[in-house]
């Protein structure tokens, strides 16, 4: 059963709510309370992972009678075991890191390179899938792969560059450690959908029910995570990841969190939209998933990190958060895409379908005969 039946409002949902959220975290930590920035990661991984619980009330109205009927759940049922709940802490240990290392690539670097970098986690599901799910690849996987390595060396190498020619406010030490973020961020995410991927091939669970419980897990695990940082304190070297909180540096602490939230409305603004834009993402994520090919896929993907780009080069934002155009992040980008293409087999497949058509309409041996051709 689809909400959005229509394909177009379905894909143009997809790009609107990843930009969005993509947008919505950049902004988060330009805003101050306090008289300093809202850094906050786990807060941030608190909020995604309760806004999935909502796909427990979504699964029980809209898909689970459907799933009682549909023959293919029922023969599902038979062949595979029931998912028990508690292997779904998994995933959402790994969603957890994931998205709180990604969080601080944010606070460390453009918002269109951490988006970019998103690109890195086809590296690491190709990998782990060769390990872990014992998966063949084509030579067209190792080539994208390959391409993908390029791409990404060249984003941080802007990265870099930029930092150096430009008086920003935050240095090199600053941009390798964002940079470092998106590749654990990266190898999280890799983790992440594999052991999904193992789940859904092994256990019988609807991806939506499977979003509410993981939603579960993560609010229960990023509250623990949050009152252990609040404890604590970290020295001054680390102070431009951290947050100052009566003159000691915190990665986290939540009683700061509640204040600046209160000293500055904005911020609790900002957190409800993201609250509600990411449960639209994660059914438009799903859905994409099931009715979209490789190439659909892509298209929508880059169009998200593209947008990004885009919003932050606009010369309405204060100097940490605005973007440039740099040559070597726009040929990484580029290689990037190229990269993204290949290892999907983009266009190669279509290119072998042709072949495969023009063969089947080629008579074989057997059907050549010495008999004259009667028009």
């Amino acid at each position: 059963m689809l909400i959005f039946d229509n394909k177009i409002i379905l894909y143009s949902l997809f790009v609107f709510t990843g930009s969005a959220l993509g947008i919505i975290a950049k902004i988060l930590q330009s805003l101050k309370g306090l008289d300093q920035y809202f850094k906050h990661p786990f807060m941030y991984s608190l909020t995604l992972f309760l806004s999935e619980t909502t796909g427990i009330l979504t699964y029980n109205y809209y898909f689970k009678k459907e799933e009682e009927t549909d023959k293919t759940s029922i023969e599902e049922n038979i062949i595979k075991k029931p998912l028990e709940l508690y292997l779904l802490a998994i995933p959402a240990v790994f969603d957890l890191f994931s998205s709180s290392f990604g969080m601080l690539s944010y606070e460390n670097l453009p918002a269109s390179i951490t988006t970019m970098f998103d690109g890195g986690n086809t590296i690491g599901v190709f990998l782990l899938s060769i390990f872990f799910l014992r998966n063949k690849h084509s030579k067209y996987n190792f080539i994208g792969v390959f391409l993908l390595i390029i791409g990404l060396f060249l984003i941080s190498l802007s990265a870099i560059n930029d930092d150096n020619k430009q008086d920003e406010a935050t240095g090199l030490k600053e941009t390798i450690y964002g940079i470092l973020c998106c590749i654990c961020c990266n190898i999280f995410t890799a983790l992440h959908a594999i052991t999904e991927e193992y789940l859904f091939k092994t256990r019988v669970i609807h991806p939506i029910k499977l979003i509410g419980f993981e939603g579960v897990f993560g609010s229960i695990f990023s509250f623990i995570l949050i009152l252990i940082f609040s404890q604590i304190k970290f020295g001054s070297y680390f102070s431009f990841i951290c947050i100052k909180y009566d003159n000691e540096f915190y990665l986290e602490n939540l009683g700061l969190a509640l204040k600046q939230m209160w000293n500055n409305k904005k911020i609790i603004i900002v957190i409800f939209f993201q609250f509600f834009i990411f449960i639209f993402y994660n059914y438009a994520y799903i859905t994409i998933t099931k009715v979209a090919n490789a190439t659909t896929n892509v298209v929508l993907y880059n169009m998200t990190a593209l947008f990004i780009w885009i919003f932050f080069l606009l010369p309405i934002h204060e100097k940490k958060i605005q973007e440039r155009i740099g040559i070597l992040q726009v040929l990484g980008f580029l290689i990037l895409i190229l990269g993204v293409c290949v290892y999907n087999e983009i266009f190669i497949k279509k290119e072998i379908d042709d072949i495969d058509e023009i063969k089947n309409l080629v008579p074989d041996d057997s059907a050549i005969t010495d008999e004259p051709l009667v028009i």
